[in-house]
């Protein structure tokens, strides 16, 4: 047998010492980033999920925030979603977070149930016409009063954080994020949109990455 260059040798050390499906770079090429698994089906009002991921119950920057039951942390069959909209929010919520070392963690609320589907009123609350294949998130908005729970008026936002908020879903890529009447949100006229009894959260919907 040959012996192996050293190039090899540290190229075959490198491979044996990564993690279990991990890509190694070569020749100073990054890998590139691992293909989307989860597959949202049909539409947001209408459709399923498949091989979906759960949003931890909290996270950097975040917990979860169960709206029926007014309560920390959500259950846990009421946030799934596709891997790439689970990472968006953490990725997000994490970057606001550095910027926002003082603010209290964002409450997240729903996504999708573990394989999509209706999620209407026989679910709680005012329940959801759409957030059936894993595509769409409740976020809170951040309160002034610095408490550990969704506003229940506008004039309990924070509207400089929860702008802040809408800012970074926006440039994260969001295909359409909905705002309540009365908060004075903001953004571009085809991605945010005003839209009743969303004065206590922004409703973000990521494009479908099969499509």
């Amino acid at each position: 047998m040959r012996r192996l260059t050293i190039a090899a040798s540290l190229l075959v050390a490198l491979v044996l010492a990564a993690p279990a499906g991990a890509q190694v770079a070569v020749d100073g090429v990054p890998p590139a980033p691992p293909q989307p698994h989860s597959i949202a089906v049909g539409e947001p009002w209408h459709g399923r999920l498949v091989d979906g991921v759960q949003l931890p119950e909290a996270g950097v920057g975040f917990l979860t925030w169960d709206f029926p039951l007014k309560r920390i942390p959500n259950r846990c069959w009421r946030r799934w979603g596709t891997d790439v909209l689970v990472a968006t929010i953490e990725r997000v919520l994490g970057e606001y977070a550095a910027a926002h070392p003082d603010a209290l963690p964002v409450l997240v609320g729903d996504l999708s149930r573990p394989h999509g589907g209706v999620f209407d009123k026989r679910y709680g609350g005012l329940g959801h016409s759409s957030h059936q294949n894993g595509l769409d998130a409740d976020i809170f908005y951040p309160r002034n009063d610095h408490v550990e729970r969704a506003p229940f008026r506008p004039d309990e936002v924070d509207r400089p954080l929860a702008q802040d908020l809408v800012d970074r879903f926006v440039a994260a890529g969001a295909q359409r994020i909905f705002v309540g009447p009365h908060v004075g949100l903001h953004g571009p006229p085809k991605v945010v949109e005003v839209l009743a009894h969303h004065d206590d959260h922004l409703h973000v919907r990521i494009p479908n990455p099969g499509r």
